[in-house]
């Protein structure tokens, strides 16, 4: 109990002059001394707050001291409270029974002995005082049972928890466990394999340390293409190969190197021969030592086998495009031959045979200037212009081509990053690709002419809304003197081809029955 709290006590009189005597009487720093004038006023005060004893007065106008008595005794909070009556003039034997039988504790006659008062009291103060210090315990001690309960409880609660723990990390090492050792059985897989994969591989493998350089192991075929003696190569701190990139004279231990992918490198074998290959490196961890694991790809024949077929290609086009030209060339030139000896057997020639040999003779230089276009070492004069200039000086030139036939040019312009462009050759893609577009589409057909910059390109796009082109005359577009056209030399579009691959250009074909687009795509 707080030692600062101090004792509450009713005082009960409807006198004050008795009230005052009373206060007078038990004044003390441990008493809070409460004050009534008459039962009403008592029953109020006792519904706000606990008393250690009530002084009652009997003989009170209202409620009585009996009646009092009785109503705090009648209230399960207040029963408890000791009451003591004080009386001058009820001391009648039968008046003290029935204070006594209202629930008094004593029944002091005025006048009293003040120190007596004080006495009796002080006793039922100490009373209170300990009886407070009871409830004081009781109510710590059913906080401490709380308390141990709920600790009890939390314990019983972890003890599920650790137990629940417990059992988790019983099957998490049983899982990992297990993880392990099937994580053990792939390492040996895959050990496997790559022992196998190492063994069997054409490529040239060979697996040199990080730290020294020295060869771990090499495979078969490495021993195979290089003819070094197995022996003579393991422990060896030294690259062996002098490997060397293309257009580079100095050997670099290249094999060394971490993240190369397919580099073209040349290599030198045991007797001194150069041979070509593709070389791909990663670094690894083998033994606890960090590694390079080197795989060359031989492709010394493949290369000599491709210059092989491009030769033969070579002659097999070259051989094409001489009867190509042998017939284009000898149409023209039967023509101007007849009319020559024509002219030998009159004497005379007129001047429309004149101007007709020299129509033919025309056709046979165009059809001989069409064919050097394609020469793919013509020089080309090749400077920054932006793409839409050309275009837009061209316009005039296609629209009227389209009038003449009934049909519209559309331009999409974008603007375009600078390219190096030869003007000349720019100038003759656009126009064999924007008539041949002319040439497919019917009457009030339209011609859109696009261009757009995206990720450092710029894109050219000649649509145009014909019937589309056929799948197997598509397979053969660009092939020198084919043709779909009665008058065509079959070079228009092969020169095209030739002018965007001098100019580093990608040429894509989309067509389908409402239409062709030509893009043709150049590196900024």
């Amino acid at each position: 109990m707080d030692n600062n709290r101090k004792i509450n006590i009713l005082l009960v009189d409807d006198r004050p002059e008795n009230l005052l005597t009373l206060e007078a009487v038990l004044a003390s720093p441990s008493y809070n001394l409460i004050m009534a004038n008459s039962g009403e006023e008592a029953l109020k005060q006792i519904l706000k707050q606990d008393f250690a004893v009530i002084l009652l007065d009997v003989q009170m106008p209202g409620l009585n001291g009996f009646d009092t008595a009785r109503l705090i005794h009648g209230r399960e909070q207040s029963k408890h409270i000791p009451i003591i009556f004080i009386t001058a003039i009820s001391q009648a034997v039968e008046n003290v029974n029935q204070g006594y039988a209202v629930g008094a504790v004593d029944y002091i006659f005025k006048p009293f002995n003040p120190e007596i008062l004080k006495s009796k009291v002080a006793a039922f103060a100490k009373l209170y005082e300990y009886q407070q210090q009871i409830n004081d315990q009781r109510q710590l001690l059913k906080k401490r049972s709380i308390e141990l309960a709920a600790a009890n409880a939390k314990l019983q609660d972890m003890e599920k928890e650790l137990l629940q723990h417990n059992n988790n990390l019983e099957n998490l090492v049983r899982e990992k466990t297990e993880e392990l050792v099937l994580a053990n059985k792939d390492l040996y897989q895959s050990q496997e394999r790559f022992q196998k994969i190492f063994a069997s591989s054409p490529s040239l493998i060979a697996i040199r340390s990080l730290i020294d350089g020295r060869y771990i192991d090499v495979n078969e075929s490495w021993i195979y293409y290089t003819g070094f003696p197995y022996d003579e190569v393991i422990g060896k701190q030294t690259g062996m190969l002098h490997l060397m990139y293309d257009n580079c004279d100095t050997t670099q231990d290249l094999d060394l190197q971490k993240a190369i992918r397919n580099e073209r490198i040349h290599y030198t074998t045991c007797d001194g021969k150069e041979r070509i290959g593709l070389l791909s490196t990663e670094a690894a961890e083998i033994h606890g030592e960090h590694c390079i694991i080197s795989v060359i790809t031989d492709i010394t024949e493949r290369e000599q086998l491709e210059k092989e077929l491009t030769r033969l290609d070579r002659l097999n086009l070259i051989g094409e495009m001489a009867a190509g030209i042998a017939h284009e060339v000898r149409n023209p030139m039967t023509t101007v031959s007849g009319f020559l000896q024509l002219a030998k057997s009159k004497k005379d020639m007129h001047l429309e045979y004149i101007d007709l040999m020299l129509t033919e003779l025309n056709r046979a230089n165009e059809i001989i200037k069409e064919f050097l276009t394609l020469a793919k070492n013509k020089t080309s004069d090749r400077k920054p212009q932006n793409l839409n200039d050309i275009i837009e000086a061209l316009y005039p030139l296609i629209q009227a081509e389209a009038v003449l036939s009934n049909k519209s040019v559309h331009l999409e312009l974008s603007e375009c990053l600078p390219l190096y462009l030869d003007e000349k050759e720019i100038r003759q893609l656009i126009l064999n690709i924007a008539l041949n577009g002319l040439e497919a589409m019917s009457l009030g057909g339209k011609l859109t002419i696009k261009t757009y910059s995206a990720d450092d390109c710029v894109t050219l796009e000649i649509q145009d809304e014909g019937c589309g082109i056929d799948r197997d005359v598509l397979e053969k577009i660009g092939t020198p003197f084919f043709t779909t056209k009665d008058t065509g030399t079959g070079l228009g579009l092969a020169v095209c081809y030739s002018v965007a691959s001098r100019h580093n250009a990608d040429i894509c074909i989309q067509t389908s029955d409402t239409g062709t687009t030509f893009s043709i795509r150049f590196s900024a």
